[in-house]
């Protein structure tokens, strides 16, 4: 299976009697996965510029600081483009209005496919069981010691008549 890739063409095209900045994004991934793709998640969103209104989460890769302005104004924009894995996968072209927004687009284009990568792990195990262990406890070392525990103080129940009743016996 090959790794997942995102590609990326830019380029000058007229348009409308104008010459503009033009980019185009197209995700190319495993055909196994692409089948499980196709069939359940074409709609998902991969971007959504409503999402990031605020801002991006902690531990997405911060943009070049003279690329900020112009990816908050692209994504303020009700023009900005939404990604889904549908149109990732068949291709997305964005005009741009100038170079600043053509890397601004691809920079979301990117935080998309970080996105996709992480759908695809999971469509990968679509059909599978997994198991969850928590990160850094050891759950077998846990279950000696409760064991070791348990054999060593024999529990014993007795049996009273709540209080204020006569014990029968």
């Amino acid at each position: 299976m090959s790794a997942p890739r995102l590609l990326i063409r830019k380029a000058m095209m007229n348009i409308q009697g104008r010459v503009r900045p033009c980019i185009q994004v197209q995700a190319d991934v495993a055909p196994n996965i692409l089948a499980k793709l196709n069939e359940h998640c074409l709609q998902e969103n991969l971007f959504k510029r409503s999402s990031y209104s605020q801002g991006f989460p902690a531990g997405v890769p911060t943009p070049a600081p003279a690329l900020v302005p112009h990816l908050n104004a692209l994504i303020k924009n009700d023009a900005c483009p939404e990604i889904t894995v549908k149109t990732i996968l068949s291709g997305q072209m964005h005009q741009a209005q100038g170079m600043w927004e053509l890397l601004a687009f691809e920079y979301i284009a990117q935080r998309a496919f970080d996105s996709l990568c992480t759908l695809m792990a999971t469509v990968a195990e679509l059909g599978t069981e997994t198991v969850y262990q928590p990160l850094g406890s050891d759950l077998a070392a846990f279950a000696a010691d409760f064991a070791a525990d348990m054999a060593a103080a024999p529990v014993t129940i007795a049996i009273s008549p709540p209080e204020g009743l006569a014990n029968a016996a």
